[in-house]
């Protein structure tokens, strides 16, 4: 039997998920911050469990009994981390036709150079303005670049009160974001759009680097994670530290079947 914790019942899976490898901001808003969902297989001390946010996060024994049942809960198209080879094993071995794989890069947050971020940004294009969101501007800032700055929140009230955006305008359209794409436990997960035309000027950095400093400016970790080399460069640009690759399972969508069925 699987049972969904409450937001702010989630201490007794917090073991299960110490020193995750990946994905750490994601990991801590919803364990610590009580964003997204947790099954577990028991209330008091769980021994598997399945965190969900924009990412599925499998965590725990993967030998339990109840382990299998936590891959009945994936809808297609969800994006699963697993682990552990152990993990990866129980996934790739369960209708393994239903699953496709895909590299991304772990981060680690070290010590970050201030006056490195603060000339980044300052090296904006003319015409360019880089600034905080507004409430009533957030609306635009999800339509003009992508929803996944800010769909992890409940509302657009929730988002500027436990998150933040910060945007880059050109003619009154935002071509470059950052934003908290997942807070909680005093982690920040940052999510990053920039237009595809505006791209390769050096927006995403300034942006990236005006958010690196918002964090460092109130005792927040921010947290990288890449899904691709051009990504993984930024990140190290930006002053994190690689700790590997590592393989993310996306669930195909199947003709009327459920996975692991």
């Amino acid at each position: 039997m699987l049972i969904e914790l409450d937001r702010d019942d989630r201490a007794s899976v917090r073991r299960l998920f110490d020193r995750y490898p990946c994905l750490h901001g994601s990991v801590a808003a919803i364990i610590e911050g009580g964003m997204g969902q947790v099954f577990a297989d028991a209330r008091a001390e769980p021994r598997a469990a399945l965190a969900v946010l924009d990412f599925h996060f499998l965590a725990g024994d993967p030998r339990h009994e109840h382990a299998l049942r936590l891959l009945h809960l994936l809808q297609p198209g969800a994006v699963v981390i697993a682990p552990t080879p152990a993990w990866q094993h129980l996934i790739t071995a369960t209708c393994p036709s239903e699953w496709a794989v895909y590299r991304r890069e772990a981060f680690q947050a070290e010590t970050f150079d201030v006056d490195k971020l603060r000339r980044f940004c300052q090296a904006l294009p003319s015409g360019f303005e880089l600034r905080q969101v507004r409430l009533e501007e957030v609306t635009q800032f999800a339509t003009d670049l992508d929803p996944a700055l800010i769909y992890n929140f409940r509302s657009h009230e929730e988002f500027m009160t436990r998150g933040v955006g910060l945007g880059i305008l050109h003619q009154r359209t935002f071509v470059s974001g950052a934003s908290s794409a997942a807070v909680g436990g005093e982690r920040l997960e940052i999510e990053i759009q920039t237009h595809r035309q505006f791209r390769r000027r050096g927006l995403a950095r300034a942006v990236a680097a005006a958010l690196i400093l918002y964090c460092l400016e109130r005792g927040i970790e921010p947290c990288w994670d890449a899904a691709n080399e051009p990504s993984a460069a930024l990140g190290r640009q930006l002053g994190f530290h690689s700790t590997g690759k590592y393989a993310a399972y996306r669930l195909k969508p199947s003709e009327g079947k459920s996975t692991a069925s």
